[in-house]
Formats: structure tokens, C-alpha cells, sequence
């Protein structure tokens, strides 16, 4: 598959881009190649019938190639808390994520579940304390790695803080993203230990075929954990 297949894949449905906008896109992809690389790759897009122009300098990608944006199924204890925080804090940045939402990549499946819900700095503690008064079990605050496995238990719930700059959904703004998600689970080492991390490029790459993954999101956001080098080498071994 040819590398510029990938931008292909992430450009949005019905939404038209001039050739600068793909040429940035492709910049971000690959920040190695010249400028006429750049423009022969807008026409190889072309040529594969990957996109079709609609005006002058305007494209538009074919329906039929574009990846769907990744949804999580949560499970329904993951959707009550959801709701519940929501409708307690209405205002409140925060994502929901848990690790049986790993076992669409992984070999090794995520038997016991275990629930992250990250929280603006400044308000996680009250969701801790909202969700004990309410009475549920095995609820941790900002655990460390020695507390979170001595005392972690099926469907333990931690509240914790969100890093900032984390990729948010703009529709559903407190569900996990894919790009967010492959982030975590490399640098979180509560979220690593509940995996085998060995499994971590696989499970790259299994997204990124089936999912829109935008990789300059990924990058952004992995910068910010200090663990951009380290993603950026595994994705380019991909591909």
C-alpha cells in the first residue's frame, strides 16, 4: 500500500480540501520529503482513485475509502458512570476508558476489567468522592503502581487526572479516541500493567487498519507525555 494511502484513509467524508490542505496532511505524514514529493503524491492519490477532483484545486475523497472514526463500546457499568458524572458535573472535562476495550486488538484478552475515569485536575476529587458516597466498591484515587496492585480488584474504577492537550472527541467529548488511547496505554503505568505490553505495535497497527487514526494527533499528544520518539519509531517500523 502505498504511504500516502494512509492520509487517504483520514481525510473526512463529504468534506472538500484544496491541494495545499492535502499537501499539509502529507507533510504531516511523512515531514522527510520534499515538496515535489508532496504534489506527486496529491497525484497518485489521483491516479488510484482514492480522490476525485470537484473543482478547480478542490478534491474530495470517495466515500468507499474512508476509514470509520473509532466508537468504544463501553460496557454498562463504564455507561452508568458516564451518565452519572455527567449529570452531576455537568461542566467537567473528563474521559472514560477501560481495558476490555483492549480485546479488539489484542491476542492475549483483558479477562478482569478495570476502569480510568481521568478528570480535570482540580475536580477529580470530587468525582472519587461522588462515586464512594455512592456506594461503589473498589474505588481508587490516584493510586500508585504499588497501591493499584495490592489493592486492585474485577471492575476496580480509578479516578485520576487528565494530561493536558489529550485528543477529545468534538461530538462526544467524553469518550476515549483512538488517538488518545493509543497513547495511554504506552505511557500510563497503571494501563500498561494490565496488558502485555509486548503486544503494543500490534495493537497499532490493527487500529490504524481499521480505524481514521490521525497519526499528527498521536504525536502531539505523546510529545506532551514525553514519549514521542519512542511512538513515532514504532509507528514508521509499521509501515
Amino acid at each position: 500500500m502505498p504511504w500516502y494511502d494512509k492520509t487517504t484513509q483520514n481525510m473526512e467524508p463529504k468534506v472538500k480540501y484544496s491541494r495545499q490542505q492535502l499537501v499539509s496532511m502529507l507533510r504531516e505524514a511523512k515531514p522527510s520529503l520534499n515538496n515535489g514529493s508532496y504534489q506527486w503524491a496529491v497525484g497518485g492519490m489521483l491516479k488510484s482513485g482514492g480522490i476525485t477532483r470537484t473543482g478547480f484545486g478542490e478534491y474530495m475523497v470517495k466515500e468507499g475509502d474512508v476509514l470509520p472514526e473509532y466508537q468504544p463500546v463501553y460496557s454498562d457499568l463504564s455507561n452508568e458512570l458516564l451518565n452519572k458524572v455527567t449529570v452531576k458535573f455537568p461542566y467537567i472535562k473528563f474521559t472514560i476508558f477501560e481495558t476490555v476495550l483492549l480485546n479488539e486488538f489484542l491476542n492475549h484478552l483483558v479477562a478482569q476489567n478495570t476502569i480510568f475515569i481521568q478528570l480535570e485536575k482540580d475536580t477529580s476529587v470530587f468525582v472519587f468522592r461522588l462515586l464512594q458516597e455512592a456506594g461503589y466498591m473498589n474505588v481508587m484515587y490516584k493510586p500508585s503502581k504499588k497501591n493499584f496492585n495490592l489493592y486492585w480488584a474485577s471492575n476496580c474504577i480509578i479516578v485520576t487526572d487528565i494530561v493536558s492537550e489529550a485528543p477529545r472527541s468534538a461530538n462526544h467529548p467524553h469518550i476515549i479516541t483512538m488517538e488518545k488511547m493509543l497513547v495511554d496505554i504506552y505511557c500510563d503505568k497503571l494501563i500498561r500493567s494490565t496488558y502485555s505490553v509486548a503486544e503494543y505495535a500490534s495493537v497499532v497497527e490493527q487500529a490504524m487498519k481499521t480505524y481514521r487514526v490521525e497519526r499528527p494527533k498521536i504525536l502531539r499528544y505523546a510529545r506532551r507525555r514525553n514519549r514521542a520518539a519512542e511512538i513515532k519509531q514504532i509507528m514508521a517500523e509499521l509501515e
